[in-house]
């Protein structure tokens, strides 16, 4: 029984996040001005409605007008809890890859957002300078810097120096959000959906003076430390 109400509970995602797509599409198409993060923050509170998913945020205080928030990955989950938290003119950063995903990856392109190609430099590059033309246009950017999901009860994994580098180029404050619980919520060896709490922290503001090793392993520390205060 309980197996039927995760996948009845699945499928209405699935049906969810077509409805919305579909919709924006259509007003697209038809000339009517709509704005993707206001469909996108929509969805995500419809998502975390229907699957009885709590969110426990602590730290709201330290979310800024505009930032670049690095936030550790541990599933497909973090995406719409973080929309559902965040600023709505927020852009994540994400692998080219992910548009091939069943659930999220028709949603993404359609999306405004960054997609990275870390096998091409010159693609690389391009992310960067999209990144900053939205950041002018006044969006906030979501970057998962270890560029994979982490599962507990592994530590944080090391950062990619690309993801590092964006948010060093930006020039604005860096927010470090740590999640626990979305890996019971959408796990890695399926699409099913399962009700549950999802505990944030949100961090002080910081700024990156460079994109090395040192500054990467400085930024992990402070995720790191974030996180294992609400394990």
């Amino acid at each position: 029984m309980i197996l039927l109400f995760t996948i009845y509970r699945s499928l209405k995602v699935v049906f969810i996040t077509l409805g919305f797509a579909i919709s924006y599409r259509v007003k697209s198409l038809l000339g009517i001005s709509v704005a993707f993060q206001d469909f996108a923050h929509r969805w995500a509170h419809s998502v975390i409605d229907h699957c009885k998913i709590s969110i426990d945020v602590s730290g709201e205080e330290h979310i800024p007008e505009q930032a670049v928030f690095i936030v550790n990955h541990r599933s497909s989950a973090d995406i719409f809890v973080l929309l559902d938290i965040l600023p709505k003119r927020s852009a994540f950063v994400f692998k080219h890859e992910l548009l091939n995903h069943p659930l999220i990856g028709l949603a993404l392109r359609l999306s405004p957002y960054i997609p990275v190609d870390r096998s091409s430099p010159r693609a690389a590059a391009m992310s960067i300078l999209k990144a900053k033309s939205m950041i002018k246009d006044g969006h906030s950017i979501i970057i998962f810097p270890e560029g994979t999901w982490s599962y507990p009860p592994h530590d944080i994994l090391p950062f990619k120096q690309g993801s590092l580098l964006m948010a060093s180029k930006t020039g604005i404050p860096i927010i470090p959000i740590a999640m626990v619980g979305t890996e019971t919520v959408t796990r890695p060896d399926g699409l099913l959906i399962f009700p549950g709490t999802v505990k944030v922290k949100i961090g002080a503001a910081y700024t990156a003076i460079s994109h090395d090793h040192e500054q990467a392993d400085k930024f992990r520390a402070v995720l790191q430390e974030l996180m294992d205060s609400i394990q």
